[in-house]
């Protein structure tokens, strides 16, 4: 189990369901958007979603980790950039509950091996903190 209280849209039916548990409508949240672009080849992306979904779970629940993170989605390109798979985050309580989250991730035995194996298939990573506007209905 993938600790659906934390995963938006799973398991819980509703996405606002998950937002409310992290403390929706804050003004300290935040959004965390990583993007890993991976080698070239036909079965990679099948091999990150592999390794990242087996690693996913002892990361999502974490001893430690915020109770305001959620993981808001994992998705891949299929057009223009190729090879790309973006993870965003919400961080209900902002930067404080990055942190918290992050150490608390590298401290998940099963994330850990899974962050080894998916720095063999990736040729970068990047990460974007942004801030959500006060109209914005993600906040």
């Amino acid at each position: 189990e993938m600790g659906d209280r934390r995963v938006v849209g799973l398991g819980m039916g509703r996405a606002e369901s998950t937002l409310y548990m992290g403390g929706r409508y804050s003004k300290d949240a935040i959004y965390e958007v990583c993007r890993y672009k991976l080698k070239v080849g036909y079965d990679v992306i099948p091999q990150f979603i592999e390794v990242y979904s087996k690693g996913l779970p002892s990361k999502l629940d974490a001893e430690g980790s915020d109770p305001s993170t959620n993981l808001i989605t994992v998705m891949y390109s299929t057009v223009g950039v190729l090879n790309e798979v973006v993870e965003i985050w919400r961080h209900g309580g902002g930067f404080d509950a990055m942190e918290r989250s992050g150490a608390a991730a590298q401290e998940a035995k099963e994330w850990r091996e899974s962050g080894s194996l998916i720095s063999d298939l990736t040729t970068d990573v990047t990460r974007s903190v942004l801030k959500p506007l006060s109209f914005s209905p993600l906040l």
